[in-house]
């Protein structure tokens, strides 16, 4: 993975960059909320077949033949544009993890003294300065990819983010309180648990997308397929920790212990997409959604 790992080590030289820059100005440890082994990057460059270019140097447009099914796609892989856009969406990320520290919204939601929006407005942390900082940082490179279309659902994504952020504390509180609400995560409102990820889902449809691939044969459906697979491991990922750090280790209610549902269910989904990945033809794309599946299976 030569070429995939010089666009990522270009976004990472980014993201220091824009660390270093912050920490000039306020001496708190913002590399705690970023990995230099990036996920959204390789997300993205899954569904483009840059190890075959032999001549790969970044700062230059490239001819990419993104073939499947023994099909030409020659597309335009225009390294500045594409290491903007994954940087942007690599810094944007930051900013999401920096408000999901300081939102606290366990410690928030269940305070009985006020309403949580009223204390979410008196406790503007220097956490949510940070996060709200990486966002207006990301934009900045998110414009260079010059698409509108693409900006703007990138940042509905985020919108959808943070709204199935706050959903899935309010549910919280109910399993808390004893409101009998636990059943919702696993029936009718795992569709909008899932927007936890938005931005994962918006990406690798990015990827798709820009790469020209052909989605309308029956072969291809697998992709839909892997794509709903990698939202939803994520998803359970991030809602046993969610949950793990909100509900007490031995919570049961119902004869359910969320955390335990959900490492069992994710369990079953990292088997499941295992098998569809090494069932991907040709050969380059398998190598490639393989690589995105060991970084957090």
């Amino acid at each position: 993975m030569k070429n995939q790992n010089l666009i990522i080590s270009e976004v990472n030289k980014i993201i220091s960059k824009e660390i270093k820059f912050l920490n000039s100005y306020y001496n708190y440890d913002l590399k705690r909320f970023c990995c230099p082994d990036l996920f959204y990057s390789p997300a993205f460059l899954a569904f483009f077949n840059i190890e075959e270019i032999q001549d790969f140097k970044i700062g230059e447009s490239h001819k990419v033949n993104n073939h499947i099914h023994e099909k030409e796609n020659i597309v335009l892989f225009d390294t500045y544009k594409i290491i903007n856009l994954v940087a942007g969406i690599e810094l944007l990320v930051i900013g999401l993890k920096i408000h999901a520290s300081q939102e606290s919204i366990f410690r928030k939601t269940f305070s009985k003294s006020e309403e949580p929006e009223k204390i979410i407005d008196k406790n503007y942390t220097i956490e949510l300065l940070f996060g709200d900082i990486f966002y207006s940082r990301a934009i900045s490179y998110l414009i260079n990819f010059d698409d509108f279309i693409i900006f703007d659902n990138i940042l509905r994504s985020i919108l959808s983010t943070h709204q199935s952020r706050i959903i899935i504390h309010q549910r919280i509180k109910d399993m808390f309180n004893d409101s009998k609400n636990i059943k919702w995560f696993f029936n009718e409102g795992f569709s909008q648990v899932k927007m936890l990820n938005a931005l994962l889902k918006e990406i690798l449809f990015t990827g798709l997308g820009v790469s020209n691939f052909d989605v309308s044969g029956e072969k291809t459906k697998d992709f839909l397929l892997i794509i709903d697979k990698i939202i939803l491991l994520k998803t359970y990922d991030d809602l046993i920790d969610y949950i793990g750090h909100s509900l007490p280790g031995t919570y049961i209610k119902d004869n359910y212990s969320p955390v335990n549902y959900f490492k069992k269910e994710a369990i079953v989904t990292k088997k499941v997409l295992e098998l569809k990945i090494n069932k991907l033809k040709p050969e380059w794309i398998k190598k490639n959604f393989l690589k995105l599946f060991f970084k957090f299976a």
